[in-house]
């Protein structure tokens, strides 16, 4: 739910950031098909997340964090490669809006993982 909470406000920002003279410079044309999959992919995330979270016991969360960031990446890594070599105009700006918006879940993912860090120590730690 957080997940989907963060991409209806990084979506609202970046459709205010467009209404700005001159953001055609800065903000590629494609942005859209970025933050739909940016979204999908967080989604995804978030549900295996919960899925690990209520699966498997506590000692065993920190590696599904980390496989977690590891998939994102590398779907990330895919969907940037089908996009450059199905000939994208623009390419480095492009690819700058795309890590724009990944580093932007990234950190939402980081911080979501950190608030949730002390409940999972303290479980962690029960004999």
């Amino acid at each position: 739910m957080e997940s989907l909470i963060f991409s209806i406000a990084l979506t609202l920002l970046i459709l205010a950031l467009t209404f700005i003279p001159g953001a055609e410079r800065f903000i590629h044309a494609q942005i859209w098909g970025i933050l739909i999959f940016s979204a999908l992919l967080g989604v995804l995330v978030a549900g295996i997340a919960a899925w690990g979270m209520s699966t498997f016991d506590a000692q065993s969360r920190p590696n599904i964090f980390l496989g977690l960031t590891v998939l994102r990446m590398l779907l990330s890594m895919v969907f940037i490669g089908i996009v450059i070599f199905s000939g994208v105009e623009e390419r480095i700006l492009w690819v700058a809006d795309f890590f724009g918006v990944y580093l932007c879940y990234l950190v939402f993912e980081i911080l979501s993982i950190l608030s949730n860090l002390r409940a999972i120590s303290a479980e962690g730690e029960k004999p």
